[in-house]
């Protein structure tokens, strides 16, 4: 068994010379025999790894008992280990989220720092192939994507040399060879989803319909994957820079046929580490072809905005305060943080490009900046007549969020410029003629 693994090893590219490695460790079976893989990997390439193991603190002196067989296990094999005590029943209190979502969280949160403190590059897991069949009798109930029916798929740094090993295979391997492990009892409790598959479904399935059931599903999965791979998506080639973010052009996207679009926003939803079940892909897809501003909420304190022809995801801000409209008076020239903008008023005889504006200010005047009110109007270039500023700021394509941000200057109460996006008639200035060349950039520009 040990060679297949280290064959499945070299074939992949899982594990190279010079890799260092955390191997999550609970003391389980699957992590055992991972880490005997590992050991035995070691004669032939040459690489470093260590053991992570948390307590989560949820069955007493059992798992502490865990801890101990844990480290008992990195002194018997001279194998650094790093312990983490966190108690994930609070941790799913405070955050109101599921015992297992929230050990899932912890645990991939200690590895990614130890890593860091081992200047490392690959986290390696102990799932097995019966965890690779639950996830997707799992994700199928809940109406996953093709996508998502894949399994468990190594990513990124994330390896799992052990992925194709049946449960039974791993305990008659280690009861054989006289290797100990600990038993977590929870795992015989069908309280999860997961573990309700593990205990009800798939036994019951194997008993009244097929015997060879977890095969036919794994060979499934292996179909699945060679689909997916031939339907790969260049995500880049729907993407665009646009108002200082990365987002997806929905013209782009509605070239295509359904089913690409759906592996378009699924791969889109991956990169950030989201679920793609149908209902959220299909959700995302109505949402292109409607009109205006829209956001969807999204688990991990995400957010997916629609803002005209772009969609992008984004954390959603807890600390939403509400806008205050400030009011500046400022005598020119001057230079000045408003909001995260800087704006400027300097003397010039040029200026270039929308975020600059050469008026017929003078050094002296006294002028305001602000953000904007009901009611507000402005003179655009080459107008007689005043237009309202939202109208100007929904032909201009300003998204919704960034209109009450754009600093307004004002000389008399009449708008002068609505920085960066509107000059006015009133108070252009003569180009190669000195002037107040105003000008407007993000702070973080600076």
């Amino acid at each position: 068994m040990l060679k297949k693994i280290l064959k499945k090893i070299k074939d992949e590219k899982l594990i190279q010379e010079g890799d260092k490695i955390v191997l999550g460790f609970s003391g389980g079976p699957d992590s055992v025999f991972l880490l005997e893989a590992l050991n035995y990997a070691k004669k032939e390439i040459n690489f470093e790894f260590v053991l992570a193991h948390v307590n989560h603190l949820l069955r007493g002196e059992n798992s502490d008992t865990d801890e101990k067989f844990s480290i008992e296990c990195s002194k018997r094999l001279n194998i650094p280990i790093f312990v983490k005590r966190a108690s994930i029943e609070e941790i799913a209190k405070e955050n109101n989220i599921g015992l297992e979502e929230a050990g899932r969280f912890i645990r991939y949160e200690f590895f990614k720092d130890i890593l860091k403190k081992i200047s490392g590059n690959k986290i390696a897991i102990a799932h097995n192939l019966d965890d690779q069949i639950e996830t997707f009798l799992f994700r199928l109930i809940r109406g996953s994507s093709l996508e998502g029916l894949e399994g468990i798929p190594n990513r990124e740094n994330i390896i799992r040399p052990i992925n194709e090993v049946y449960k039974n295979n791993i305990l008659k391997f280690l009861d054989e060879n006289k290797i100990k492990y600990r038993i977590d009892e929870t795992n015989f409790e069908n309280d999860f989803t997961r573990n309700s598959i593990r205990l009800d479904l798939i036994p019951w399935i194997e008993k009244r319909y097929n015997n060879n059931f977890k095969d036919k599903i794994f060979n499934l999965i292996s179909e699945i994957k060679e689909v997916n791979k031939i339907l790969e998506i260049d995500l880049k080639k729907y993407e665009e820079f646009k108002d200082n973010r990365w987002s997806l052009n929905i013209d782009l996207i509605e070239l295509e046929e359904n089913y690409i679009q759906r592996k378009i926003i699924n791969e889109y939803l991956k990169k950030y580490n989201l679920e793609g079940s149908r209902e959220k892909i299909g959700n995302i897809i109505k949402l292109l072809n409607t009109n205006g501003s829209k956001v969807i909420k999204l688990e991990k304190g995400f957010i997916l905005k629609k803002q005209y022809k772009n969609i992008w995801i984004e954390k959603e801000k807890k600390d939403k305060l509400e806008k205050v409209n400030k009011l500046v008076t400022k005598k020119i020239p001057f230079k000045i943080i408003f909001n995260s903008y800087i704006v400027e008023a300097i003397e010039d005889n040029k200026s270039f490009g929308k975020n600059e504006f050469l008026t017929n200010l003078k050094i002296g005047d006294t002028i305001e900046i602000r953000m904007r009110k009901d009611g507000d109007k402005i003179r655009p270039l080459g107008m007689d007549s005043y237009k309202k500023l939202k109208d100007v700021f929904i032909n201009e394509k300003i998204p919704k969020d960034l209109r009450g941000e754009i600093p307004l200057i004002l000389k008399d109460d009449e708008i002068v410029w609505a920085s960066g996006v509107k000059k006015s008639e009133s108070f252009k200035g003569e180009e190669n003629k000195k002037g107040i060349k105003l000008i407007i950039r993000r702070q973080d520009e600076e």
